[in-house]
């Protein structure tokens, strides 16, 4: 998984207090420092790759087994 999608998931998931709540990508993406245009792209590639759900307009929601592979990534980058 990208780089860049890790920050930005595990991002979604402090925002939301690791609850699969709907959120604004672009609060995300602010709160990451990007600009709308960034948060764009990278939202459209989670939601290409079926790791979030997009909601109505700007409102994004993690899918229930992208958390599942977040704690997988996390657990092999420590071994």
């Amino acid at each position: 998984m990208k780089p860049e999608f890790i920050i930005f998931l595990k991002k979604i998931y402090d925002l939301t207090g690791g609850e699969l709540r709907i959120i604004n990508q672009y609060q995300v993406g602010e709160a990451l420092a990007l600009s709308s245009k960034e948060t764009d792209k990278i939202t459209d590639q989670l939601i290409d790759s079926g790791l979030i759900k997009k909601m109505a307009r700007n409102r994004i929601i993690i899918r229930p087994h992208t958390l599942n592979v977040m704690h997988s990534t996390e657990n092999s980058e420590k071994n």
